[in-house]
């Protein structure tokens, strides 16, 4: 599994940024005496903290965003001067502490920076040193929430902090260097779950991030839409109504880590797919080094997909490019070996040119469990509901062969403190099921979805029109029906409920 990056690079939002293939290792052995390329500094420091694998350097006003590996709990690295945020990654490359001083996480390094031992409190998810640092006042200091309960990196201040309001902000609009800090809350966008503090995720709003770092080839064909391009990575998670907070869990607080599977999607245009050579993981996580995972309908790819079951790591972490509604997209689904939570990604891209990009996004969330539905019409569901109990796949729960079916239910929740995850398309997925249970005709139904914008502790509540339960399908009574209460998220991520019903 690649676990530190192979070339240094500093990773850029919107920004192309061409370094040199000498440009030397941002970590290193630390200690070792390296040549400072000219423009650029040496930052340092050590950091003693249970489970930290690097420091990440987040250039603010380019939104370049660099990894520098801790060697025995040192690190340096060499960069260009600018305003930087600090961060910490563990070895799920999940951001785990920022830097704070002065009630500010923005310094000015500008010259030889020693950052000295840092040290990290993780109540509340921050770092700190004794080295005096030069801070830049966060742009909207006055909304600074630092002193509700610390900064949460994994998940969302904001569900405190969205009774100030929130911002105007809209996050699909972020890029470059605008609003470093559009909520004021300290972290800056790349880190920032929730940039206009609005209880809601980001990558739910229509925020893509995409940091593109590109050492040139032979040639520049194809170096402006790797610039533009997107990465897109998400987690499904879709139970049986048994399962959902059932004891079939494995006991820790991500109790369904067997059923996730992880999608990773680069999409192109069908002539930079003709001058790639590859393309793969180059940084991730270490949950992501699992299975294949069989591929999604609609998916065809043309020159083979690996075998189910197989290790990613036998086929060199690549993706395989597939053929999707007339796109061209490179795309993976695998099956954790280990418990998923956020995390930095990076892939690269290498183009027969010798072009090579490193471009990396953050899985923003995992589900520690779909929605879950509390009433089904006139009954009401208790948990746990057992593996035989009605509404499950060998006890159907009766509906009545008449008027619509209404559901109720809680809100999805993410993998760590159980954060609501809001702003998903809600919608039914109805599947018509013969005698032997069999799907007849490998057809289903959808409800039309809608946007949950409700508040918080309302109930969602999903309506399955009667006309959609039919009775006989291409001339074959239809015995039960198999229903899926489903979250959709922008990108393709989903959760799901499955649940068994019959007139």
């Amino acid at each position: 599994m690649p676990r530190n990056f192979k070339i240094p690079l500093a990773l850029s939002l919107g920004t192309l940024l061409l370094l040199p293939a000498c440009f030397p290792a941002p970590g290193g052995t630390a200690g070792t005496p390296v040549d400072v390329p000219t423009g650029f500094i040496t930052v340092k420091g050590s950091l003693s903290a249970q489970g930290a694998s690097q420091i990440l350097l987040v250039e603010t006003r380019t939104n370049a965003v660099i990894p520098v590996p801790l060697v025995n709990g040192a690190f340096s690295a060499q960069v260009p001067a600018g305003t930087y945020a600090v961060a910490m990654l563990d070895g799920n490359n999940q951001t785990n502490g920022l830097l704070i001083q002065d009630s500010a996480s923005l310094f000015a390094i500008d010259s030889a920076t020693d950052l000295g031992a840092v040290s990290w409190d993780a109540a509340a998810n921050t770092l700190k040193t004794v080295s005096a640092l030069k801070t830049v006042s966060a742009l909207n200091a006055g909304v600074y929430r630092l002193a509700t309960g610390g900064i949460d990196l994994r998940d969302m201040i904001s569900l405190n902090a969205a009774a100030a309001g929130g911002t105007a902000i809209d996050p699909s609009k972020i890029s470059g260097t605008a609003n470093v800090d559009p909520d004021g809350d300290l972290v800056p966008t790349f880190l920032d779950n929730d940039n206009n503090a609005n209880g809601i995720f980001d990558n739910e709003e229509g925020l893509e991030l995409a940091a593109a770092s590109i050492t040139p080839g032979s040639d520049s064909e194809g170096i402006e839409e790797l610039r533009r391009s997107r990465v897109i990575v998400f987690d499904n998670l879709k139970l049986d109504a048994d399962q959902v907070l059932s004891g079939g869990g494995d006991g820790d607080s991500m109790p369904h880590t067997e059923h996730h599977v992880m999608a990773f999607h680069f999409p192109v245009s069908a002539a930079l797919a003709s001058r790639i050579e590859s393309v793969s993981l180059h940084e991730g996580p270490d949950f992501a080094d699992g299975t294949i995972i069989e591929q999604a309908g609609g998916y065809a790819f043309p020159s083979g997909y690996p075998a189910r079951d197989s290790a990613w790591s036998a086929t060199g972490y690549k993706l395989p490019l597939a053929e999707q509604a007339g796109h061209k997209i490179y795309s993976l689904w695998v099956k954790p070996k280990s418990d998923p939570a956020p995390a930095v990604i990076t892939l690269k891209v290498k183009l027969t040119s010798g072009t090579e990009a490193l471009l990396s996004t953050r899985l923003f969330y995992v589900f520690n469990t779909p929605a879950k539905v509390t009433k089904i019409a006139d009954t009401a569901i208790t948990y746990p509901i057992a593996s035989n109990g009605s509404g499950t796949r060998f006890n159907p729960m009766s509906v009545g062969s008449s008027g619509d079916v209404v559901f109720l239910a809680d809100r999805p929740k993410t993998s760590t403190d159980g954060t609501i995850i809001r702003g998903m398309r809600v919608q039914a997925q109805i599947f018509y099921l013969n005698a032997a249970g069999a799907q007849i005709g490998q057809q289903m139904a959808t409800t039309e979805p809608f946007v949950d914008s409700g508040a918080h502790d309302a109930p969602l509540s999903l309506t399955v029109p009667r006309s959609l339960l039919k009775t006989t399908l291409n001339d074959e009574p239809v015995t039960s029906y198999q229903v899926d209460f489903t979250m959709l998220g922008r990108n393709g991520d989903n959760a799901a409920q499955m649940f068994w019903l019959k007139p």
